[in-house]
């Protein structure tokens, strides 16, 4: 049992407040290492955690490399699609002496260690391992490499997106998120095309990105130029409560069309519905009939957060484009015109929560996703 002026305490009385006294997150929340080793035992440590699309490995023994946080730094990882066409996520190290097996992005027949060659097939077996024939095991038998393969985490696929689990027993994923399932579902996301990503590092809190990205409120002020170029938008806007596993809200401007007239499978009011989903703790999509955005949101710190990030579009955009590589140039432009006005509002709170000098207000009802995934965190981690 935590004191009641701690950190825990204060979110234990946090998570009792109903939306309509919703308040940012105590302080502390935001700049206490106490809370960050917390956030990455319990939230990251045995909630779902996106580490890729299944269109990053197409074809079997294509793979990726991805991170996600523990208590001892970030656990390195391979996504990579076996022979038969399953996908799996093993431990990016070798079980012998512990060398990285792989980097970056590509296609393999084998797993083939770079200190020792110790081979691994892509279903993670040990096929075996050169000058081992008197070896011998643990228990003094014969070395035998079916004792020996790569650790495999739990893993779901959602909508086209790869999941794992660093618990012992989670909970189905898509039985947490058969509510958001029947949001996006329509747009069948999984089929679009990756054009573009990257990896950054920004100066501020991962849960200050997660709110601000779920932010409903910010679009009219710092987006003006970007989403908010042709007006505000507000009024398009509808909240929707959130669950204990993710939240969401709509934009659809009426008689808007973000769709090609080729696209069957949204309709009405659809073909003009932009979604921003958040799937806790750090995953976080901007979803459009005509592409898609989506962050993995990892801490690195209290005061640095990793992003790495995805730009996918429908692939009847693409192939209705004349110039394929002009359309990509502008939705790119846009997005980092939108990270750019996003960075510094970011890094910005982040320093003044530092050094507080400020009375956390009364929310607006367009920051209802924020105290969705405000109480998400102050739950899971009060006391």
């Amino acid at each position: 049992m935590f004191d009641d002026d701690s950190i825990f305490g204060q979110l234990g009385r946090h998570a009792t407040l109903p939306f309509a006294n919703a308040r940012m997150l105590p302080l502390e929340a935001y700049r206490s290492t106490e809370m960050l080793n917390a956030e990455i035992a319990d939230l990251f440590g045995n909630d779902w955690l996106c580490v890729a699309r299944t269109a990053d490995v197409p074809q079997a023994g294509d793979y990726i490399t991805a991170e996600i946080p523990t208590s001892t730094g970030q656990r390195s990882l391979i996504v990579i699609r076996s022979a038969l066409g399953d996908i799996n996520v093993f431990d990016n190290v070798c079980v012998h002496r512990g060398a990285e097996l792989l980097n970056g992005c590509g296609n393999e027949n084998r797993i083939t260690c770079p200190y020792h060659a110790w081979v691994y097939r892509l279903d993670g077996s040990l096929a075996g391992g050169p000058y081992m024939l008197d070896s011998v095991e643990a228990d003094g038998t014969p070395f035998d490499p079916s004792r020996h393969a790569l650790n495999a985490l739990r893993t779901e696929i959602w909508e086209g997106f790869i999941f794992v689990s660093q618990a012992d027993d989670p909970t189905p994923l898509g039985n947490r998120l058969s509510g958001l399932t029947e949001v996006v579902g329509r747009f069948e996301m999984d089929g679009y095309v990756p054009v573009h990503e990257a990896v950054d590092v920004w100066d501020t809190n991962w849960k200050l990105l997660v709110e601000n990205f779920m932010d409903a409120y910010h679009i009219f002020k710092v987006h003006k130029d970007s989403f908010g170029v042709n007006g505000d938008g507000t009024q398009y806007t509808t909240m929707y409560p959130g669950t204990a596993d993710w939240a969401h809200h709509r934009v659809a401007e009426p008689g808007g069309d973000l769709c090609h007239e080729s696209n069957t499978s949204l309709e009405g009011e659809w073909r003009s519905t932009i979604v921003l989903a958040a799937v806790f703790p750090g995953f976080v999509i901007q979803l459009q009939p005509d592409w898609l955005w989506f962050l993995r949101i990892t801490p690195l710190g209290t005061d640095r957060v990793r992003i790495a990030w995805q730009v996918a579009v429908a692939p009847e955009m693409l192939d209705a484009q004349a110039n394929v590589e002009s359309y990509i140039a502008e939705v790119m432009d846009l997005i980092h015109l939108v990270n750019s006005e996003d960075h510094p509002i970011v890094e910005g709170i982040r320093r003044r929560v530092q050094n507080p000098q400020f009375e956390r207000a009364p929310m607006s009802y367009l920051e209802r996703n924020v105290y969705d995934f405000d109480r998400y965190v102050s739950t899971r981690l009060g006391h």
